[in-house]
């Protein structure tokens, strides 16, 4: 049996529980709560290997999910302000570990699960993500180890129990990293210090994703943010309104449209203070990160160079994630036919032009216009993995963030995968669980460096439609 072994899993996205009789934020409710499963997983791969062995569980980012609590204490021991009454607490150290207290309250049993882990002498290493990147702050990363902590009985080791901001790495064997800093709507300018200051206090600077999940995707409750159906046509978007919200008080359009400015917004404010008070001597942080892993500064600084920048550099693509240029063409389109309308022109101009000229138009403009997106990113990171795999040596590289699990051999010695997710995500028409999710990736290394890597899912094989139903007809996304 192998010596190392490591367990990686990712893309949990962990919340607080809200349960709503009409299906409103579903992807919250009870119903899809799985820390049963993951603690039979765990047990599990506990159980398979010899004494001697020990068992490194990687939680590969997204592990929790701060931009879905939208609960505000009551009291509150701080100022709370009138967005933060609507969207959710600021992002700051201690609303941040206020928001994890109280997601941690609803999964006992999964802090549980670690606590039982780190008792038996095997390892838990947190990788930071995108969606839970409020754990950078120290208070926060205390709130997690004192919750597990709390189960064993007394202070777990430092070197058993720790988070990590940007990748694990074990020489000759292993390399894990969430991946959001190649995907340009999740990435962070400063990934290993996404803060800025306001008002004497940091606040975390977050990116496009997770501002359009604050302000947006978690105010529309009949989407899972965890999936892609919230990508539509516009017709698409039509037929959602027409189906969940032309016949209730809850308003689509205002809250996309109102969603669409405070991201843009946030987005710009973050942007000019980055600029302006950019951290300090920035370096020192890729240097701890050698100096931690005993890699070579070069070899970590090139690392580094792999990531994408964000998408606040990109003035245009932040315009249109937002539907803010579609919006636009469609309002000069209906001001055009006014004018048209009232101008002295041929009435066959009056007709021609809105009916065939506009849409022509929109068309046209739509294929420039590209259709470069979330979806189109996750295809390319495993030339990422190729990179990283060119300087440093291991066997294996796991990504997690896409939610798409998948496993790729990169040549005869390196494989790389991607640990998929444990989001909640169904099938549309029954509600079943989407078949081949509740991923792990598997990786064992053995005597004269065999290594082993094993991607699988935690489910039961249930026939039917959403077992019949292709993962790539329906990709899930971040």
């Amino acid at each position: 049996m192998a010596h190392n072994r490591y367990l990686v899993v990712s893309d949990l996205h962990l919340a607080d529980i809200e349960d709503h009789a009409d299906g409103w934020k579903r992807h919250k409710s009870s119903a899809w709560i799985y820390d049963d499963e993951f603690d039979r997983m765990v047990a599990a791969f506990e159980a398979d290997g010899d004494p001697d062995d020990r068992l490194t569980l990687i939680l590969n980012g997204d592990i929790f999910d701060f931009d879905l609590v939208t609960a505000v204490p009551d009291p509150a021991p701080w100022p709370v302000g009138p967005l933060e009454h609507e969207y959710g607490l600021a992002a700051t150290a201690p609303k941040s570990a206020w928001k994890l207290e109280r997601m941690l309250a609803d999964h006992p049993r999964w802090i549980a699960t670690l606590g039982r882990l780190c008792r038996d002498g095997h390892r838990v290493v947190l990788v930071i993500g995108n969606h839970d990147r409020e754990l950078w702050f120290p208070a926060v990363t205390r709130v997690f180890v004192d919750a597990v902590s709390a189960v064993v009985g007394h202070a777990v080791p430092a070197d058993r129990l720790y988070v990590e901001p940007w990748f694990f790495y074990v020489p000759g064997e292993i390399y894990v990293e969430h991946g959001h800093q190649y995907d340009y709507y999740s990435s962070f300018r400063y990934n290993l210090e996404p803060v800025y200051e306001m008002r004497g206090e940091q606040h975390l600077a977050l990116t496009t994703g997770n501002l359009s999940n604050r302000f947006m995707l978690g105010n529309i409750g009949y989407f899972n943010p965890h999936a892609t159906d919230f990508i539509l046509s516009l017709v698409g978007y039509v037929k959602h309104w027409f189906r969940y919200y032309a016949f209730t008080r809850r308003w689509l359009m205002l809250t996309w449209f109102l969603g669409s400015v405070r991201s843009l917004a946030g987005l710009l404010n973050i942007r000019g203070r980055l600029k302006r008070n950019p951290p300090r001597d920035y370096d020192r942080h890729l240097d701890a990160t050698a100096e931690r892993y005993d890699i070579d500064p070069d070899t970590v600084r090139a690392l580094y160079a792999l990531r994408r920048e964000p998408i606040t550099k990109r003035a245009f693509k932040i315009f249109r994630e937002f539907w803010l240029d579609r919006l636009t063409l469609a309002v000069l389109m209906v001001l055009g036919t006014v004018t048209l309308l009232v101008a002295p022109v041929p009435v066959w101009l009056k007709v021609m032009v809105p009916l065939t000229g506009f849409p022509l138009l929109w068309f046209i403009y739509q294929w420039l216009a590209g259709n470069d997106n979330a979806l189109t990113l996750e295809q390319k990171t495993h030339t990422y993995a190729h990179a990283i795999a060119s300087l440093v040596p291991v066997r294996a590289i796991v990504f997690g963030h896409t939610h798409v699990p998948n496993q790729i051999p990169l040549s005869r010695d390196v494989t790389f995968a991607n640990s998929g997710t444990w989001a909640p995500i169904w099938d549309k028409e029954k509600l079943e669980h989407a078949a081949g999710l509740r991923n792990y990736v598997a990786v064992a290394v053995g005597e004269h460096g065999r290594c082993d890597v094993h991607l699988g899912s935690w489910m039961e094989l249930h026939p039917g439609s959403a077992a019949a139903k292709s993962l790539s007809d329906d990709r899930p996304t971040r």
